[in-house]
């Protein structure tokens, strides 16, 4: 009876061992099975972007995309932008997909598409002991009038003129510059999204301390892509969901999130 059963259900249609069907992909992702070829824009962002002290990409986000192409059978080619020009980079077709640690807001979604966020991040400001000095953050707030550093375009840079808005905010394109003047004083505080403070502060404790600012909200992160690019968007966010399902993304996240050590890898 069980060999008759079993018999039974190989042949019924909806049981199959064989590999799916080939379909018609359009837009990038018809040209990245053609060519094997993911384009990946990448702007500096620390610990989700950045070049190490030997030049080499490395990061969090990095990371990701270099695993999405291996399972998807695709090389990688990273081509750096700024934050300033990466949706127009992104819009002039020069990568196919934008990875820099990228906070998902509404506005943003008007001139891309997001993808399934991968992980959120709480706002945290990191100060120069010295410069500072005791000021806390309702001093800042009420006032007390500092230079606080943020990455040019970033969520961090709205929220620190929203609440920082006495204090001369500067907007900074290189972080690593940004975290030598820091430490030298030349900036008394960097705004920026979690672990950046809490690792800086670790690092360097006798120069730096941080300022809690939780109440200032978190970042959700995530890729994004042209607004006409579905097909590729889908294979994205089945990628995410399946790493996610695997354990392997949070693994890669407690890597470089959780532990401080990737800001030696930036000097």
């Amino acid at each position: 009876m069980l060999l008759v059963l079993a018999a039974g259900l190989l042949q019924l249609p909806w049981v199959s061992i064989a590999a799916p069907p080939s379909v018609t992909t359009s837009g990038s992702l018809a040209t990245i099975q053609k060519q094997r070829i993911l384009k990946v824009g990448v702007a500096m962002n620390a610990p989700w972007v950045f070049r190490d002290s030997n030049g080499q990409w490395n990061g969090l986000e990095i990371d990701l995309v270099r695993q999405l192409a291996q399972d998807m059978k695709w090389q990688v080619q990273l081509v750096p932008t700024t934050w300033a020009h990466s949706f127009d980079d992104l819009h002039a077709h020069r990568f196919d997909i934008l990875v820099s640690g990228l906070s998902i807001t509404p506005q943003r979604a008007l001139a891309v598409k997001f993808s399934h966020p991968y992980g959120d991040y709480a706002l945290g400001l990191v100060v120069n002991r010295k410069t500072i000095g005791t000021d806390d953050v309702t001093a800042l707030q009420r006032g007390s009038q500092h230079t606080i550093g943020v990455l040019s375009g970033t969520i961090t840079a709205a929220t620190a003129k929203e609440y920082l808005g006495q204090s001369h905010i500067v907007d900074l394109l290189d972080e690593n510059q940004a975290i030598k003047d820091l430490r030298s004083g030349k900036l008394d505080g960097l705004m920026a999204e979690e672990p950046v403070p809490s690792a800086l502060a670790t690092t360097y404790p006798k120069q730096l301390r941080t300022l809690d600012v939780q109440t200032y909200g978190k970042t959700a992160h995530a890729f994004a892509v042209r607004r006409d690019d579905d097909d590729l968007l889908d294979v994205i966010n089945a990628w995410l969901t399946y790493q996610q399902a695997s354990g392997w993304l949070r693994s890669r996240e407690d890597f470089w999130i959780h532990h401080p050590d990737w800001v030696q890898l930036t000097q």
